[in-house]
């Protein structure tokens, strides 16, 4: 457990996620033995594989995800799933799925064999083995509830902290990420030739008056960072925040019913980074 620069909260960066992938592409109505670890097609079968995936942070990234095996191989598989003989099963075969972000791992040769009794065969060749990846570039892909924060990819070179527990969505005007008794809302805005100060004027237009107390304004080497707070007649509490610099801005909104979330949106706030390198 780590603690953050900004705000002093503990960060869960560590630990290990699961995620299934489903039947490989193009499979219907299967016929599953071995408690559905094992899979039958007219033309094809499948044996179900956990792989690990290391990710920089302490963090593992397991797949459950089937191997193309043989024919003999699979039924083997099915009538020792239960027996002594499982803990001596191995398999080859190919990679049955494409993983985001990664391309060309659909038809890869792989290998599994059990490890552990009881647990499911691992994958100990494939082209994801032997390296360690960056977990905010495979994570950002997956739209889904996360038990350990990241820093999600923006449009561009920007990234936004996706805090963990937080869903995100796709909207037309940027992304949400929303949780029990908390949303952001990200929006990254481009103007060829607009300088930082008159982005965030731009931005301003119309936005209430608050006190001193509750905006803040700080130049950050080429970037502009500013925000506004606000309760609202709901009661919800409002953080209005916006970095800018020549010619791109993101706009962050955080909403929060808790007011002690206030340091966490301004931890969020912080979290705005551009990065040098390719555009996304």
């Amino acid at each position: 457990m780590t603690a953050c620069d900004c705000c002093g909260a503990d960060l869960d960066d560590s630990g290990a996620i699961d995620l299934d992938l489903g039947l490989p592409p193009g499979v219907r109505a299967p016929t599953l033995l071995a408690g559905g670890n094992v899979l039958l097609t007219g033309d094809a079968a499948y044996v179900r594989c956990v792989l690990l995936v290391e990710m920089t942070g302490d963090l593992e990234l397991w797949f459950g995800a089937w191997m193309r095996v043989d024919r003999p191989a699979a039924l083997h598989a099915a009538d020792s799933w239960d027996g002594p003989g499982y803990d001596s099963l191995k398999f080859t075969g190919t990679f049955a799925h494409d993983i985001k972000p990664w391309d060309g791992l659909r038809g890869a040769e792989v290998a599994a064999e059990v490890r552990e009794p009881g647990d499911l065969p691992e994958y100990v060749r494939h082209p994801l083995l032997g390296k360690v990846w960056d977990r905010d570039e495979v994570l950002s892909g997956y739209l889904v509830e996360l038990p350990v924060s990241i820093q999600q990819k923006l449009p561009g070179r920007w990234s936004i902290e996706r805090t963990a527990g937080l869903t995100p969505y796709v909207l037309e005007e940027g992304l949400r990420f929303a949780g029990p008794g908390r949303a952001v809302f990200v929006d990254v805005r481009r103007a060829q030739g607009t300088t930082a100060e008159r982005f965030l004027e731009l931005a301003l237009e119309g936005a209430p008056e608050v006190p001193e107390e509750q905006r803040f304004q700080e130049r950050d080497g080429v970037e502009l960072r500013h925000a506004l707070w606000l309760t609202s007649a709901s009661g919800q509490h409002e953080f209005h925040g916006h970095v800018a610099r020549f010619g791109e801005m993101v706009v962050v909104t955080c909403v929060h019913d808790d007011p002690a979330d206030h340091a966490w949106a301004r931890h969020v706030l912080n979290s705005v980074h551009y990065r040098n390198g390719p555009r996304s």
